[in-house]
C-alpha cells in the first residue's frame, strides 16, 4: 500500500519548487514501474509533500536558460520573420505592450525590462510606452497585483491599464472575421502606433495553444467578440495542441490581424517559472515556433492510461480559481482511463472565477442540459461548467480545495477539505486497490499523450 507523508507549508511562493523531471528520467527504464518517490504537490502558495508509489508524470523540459535577460535580449535582436525590435520603432511613436493578467504564470517581470529598454534604445521614451493587461473576461486587478506582474522597476516607469471588455467607449470595431465575428479591440491599444504582444505558451483547451494572437483576441477584445469566439468550444475541432482546422484559433488569428500587431515575445516556462524558451518577432511565425517548442518541452508520452492520477493544478496562479484550475484537470484526465480516480489539488482562493460558471452549476443538473442551453444562448463561463460536468460524469473526481463543498458536488466531484487530504487519499487507495498510479505535480504544465498518438503542432 502506498505510504504518504504530509507536511504543511513545504513550499512558499518565494521558494523555487523542486524539479523532479531529471529525477524521473534517471529512474524510469524503458518499461515504467512503480517507485516510491518524494513529491511536492503545490496548493496555492504552499504545498503538500507526499511519498507515493507511482509513475511521475512531469514535463520533459530542457536545461534552464541561466541568463534569462540575455536570452530575451538576443531574441529581440535576432527575431523570427522580421527586423530587430529597435529597428521597428522610431521616435515620436507610441507603443502599447499587452501583458498577461494575474491568472497566468508568464514572468512578465522578467522580459518587460529588456523590451522597454530596447524601445528606449530605438528612440521611444518611457512616456510614450504603456501596458495593457489582457484581462479578456477576467476580473479587474488591484494595484498590488499589477505591481507583482510587471515588477517594481516597470511599475514605477510605465503607465498601466486593465482592459475592460464591457467598456464600449474604449472599444473600436475593426472588422468582421470570415466566421462572422465582429471584432472589437481596446481603443487605446488599437490607436497606438506600435503593438507588442507578450505572454507564455502552454496548451489551451479552446485555442490549441496560448500566446500570440490570444493577447489581442480575447485578451483586449470586447466581450461580445470573445463570446462569439468562445462558443466555438462546442466544435470538436477546438482541442488542445491543435491549430490547423481549429475554428477558434483561426477566428482569433483573423481578428488579431485586423488590429495590426507589430511584434511578439512569447516564452515557454518550467513549472517553477524559469525560462526554457523564448520566441520573438513576427506574431504568427514566432508564435508557431513557440508552439513547436511547447510540444517538445511540455508534452509527456505515456504507455497506457492510468487507473489513478494524483495531480495538482500547479499552485498559484494556476489554481487561483476553478475556472483556471480546470485546465490542469483536463491534462490530468488525459492520462486517466474512463471511470478512473482523479485526486486533484487546487486551492481556488478566488472561488469559481466566473459568475456564469456558478449560474450554470446552480441552474442545470446535467451536462446535456448545459450543452443545450449553451447552444441556444452561449455565455462565457457556462462552457466551463459544461466541461467540469463532463469530467465529473466520466471520471471519479475528488477535489482537494477550499471551495464550498456544495459547488464542488454540483460539478459531479467529491469535495475534500485540505486538512483531510491524506486520510481521504489513503482510504480511496485502500478501497479501490488501484492498478497503475501516476502522480502529476504540475498538471497545468504537463500534457500527457499516449505513445504513438502524441499531439503535434501543425505547420
Amino acid at each position: 500500500m502506498p505510504g504518504l507523508i504530509h507536511t504543511h507549508n513545504f513550499w512558499s511562493g518565494n521558494t523555487e519548487l523542486p524539479d523532479f523531471g531529471v529525477l524521473s528520467r534517471m529512474i524510469i527504464s524503458d518499461i515504467l514501474t512503480l517507485r516510491m518517490l518524494p513529491l511536492s504537490l503545490p496548493f496555492g502558495n504552499t504545498s503538500f509533500r507526499l511519498a507515493v508509489e507511482a509513475d511521475p508524470l512531469t514535463p520533459p523540459m530542457a536545461p534552464l536558460l541561466d541568463d534569462e535577460a540575455g536570452a530575451i535580449l538576443y531574441a529581440l535582436e535576432h527575431p523570427v520573420g522580421c527586423g530587430p525590435l529597435a529597428s521597428l520603432v522610431k521616435a515620436g511613436e507610441t507603443v502599447a505592450i499587452i501583458v498577461n493578467d494575474i491568472t497566468r504564470l508568464a514572468r512578465s517581470d522578467m522580459f518587460l525590462p529588456p523590451i522597454v529598454n530596447t524601445l528606449n534604445y530605438g528612440g521611444i521614451p518611457d512616456a510614450d510606452i504603456f501596458i495593457v493587461f489582457a484581462l479578456g473576461t477576467h476580473r479587474p486587478q488591484n494595484e498590488a497585483e499589477q505591481r507583482a506582474i510587471v515588477g517594481e522597476e516597470i511599475f514605477r516607469r510605465i503607465r498601466l491599464y486593465d482592459h475592460d471588455g464591457d467598456d464600449e467607449a474604449n472599444l473600436v470595431e475593426v472588422g468582421t472575421t470570415s466566421f462572422g465575428n465582429r471584432v472589437q479591440i481596446n481603443r487605446r491599444v488599437y490607436e497606438a502606433d506600435r503593438i507588442i504582444l507578450t505572454g507564455e505558451i502552454i496548451f489551451h483547451q479552446i485555442a490549441g495553444y496560448s500566446g500570440g494572437r490570444k493577447s489581442l483576441v480575447p485578451g483586449v477584445a470586447g466581450n461580445r467578440t470573445t463570446t462569439f469566439n468562445h462558443r466555438m468550444v462546442l466544435d470538436p475541432r477546438c482541442r488542445a495542441g491543435v491549430l490547423d482546422g481549429n475554428p477558434a484559433h483561426e477566428d482569433m488569428l483573423e481578428g488579431s490581424r485586423m488590429a495590426g500587431p507589430d511584434f511578439v515575445v512569447n516564452v515557454v516556462l518550467s513549472p517553477a517559472g524559469k525560462l526554457l524558451y523564448v520566441a520573438a518577432g513576427d506574431v504568427e511565425q514566432a508564435h508557431l515556433q513557440g508552439c513547436r517548442a511547447a510540444d517538445r518541452l511540455l508534452r509527456t508520452e505515456i504507455e497506457c492510461l492510468y487507473d489513478v492520477v494524483i495531480a495538482s493544478a500547479g499552485g498559484a496562479p494556476l489554481d487561483i480559481d476553478l475556472r483556471q484550475a480546470h485546465k490542469g484537470m483536463e491534462n490530468a484526465c488525459a492520462a486517466l482511463r474512463p471511470g478512473g480516480l482523479l485526486y486533484y489539488y487546487a486551492e481556488c482562493s478566488d472561488g469559481l472565477g466566473s459568475a456564469n460558471l456558478e449560474l450554470y452549476l446552480n441552474t442545470y443538473d446535467t451536462d446535456a442540459a448545459m450543452e443545450s442551453a449553451l447552444r441556444e444562448n452561449f455565455v462565457v463561463g457556462g462552457h466551463k461548467a459544461l466541461w467540469l460536468a463532463r469530467l465529473g460524469k466520466r471520471y471519479d473526481v475528488h477535489l482537494v480545495t477550499t471551495l464550498d463543498a456544495r459547488m464542488v458536488e454540483r460539478c459531479g466531484f467529491q469535495a475534500v477539505h485540505p486538512a483531510q487530504h491524506e486520510s481521504r487519499l489513503l482510504e480511496l487507495l485502500r478501497r479501490k486497490a488501484p492498478g497503475r498510479v501516476a502522480v502529476m505535480p504540475h498538471a497545468g504544465f504537463t500534457a500527457p499523450a499516449l505513445r504513438g498518438f502524441g499531439r503535434k503542432t501543425n505547420d
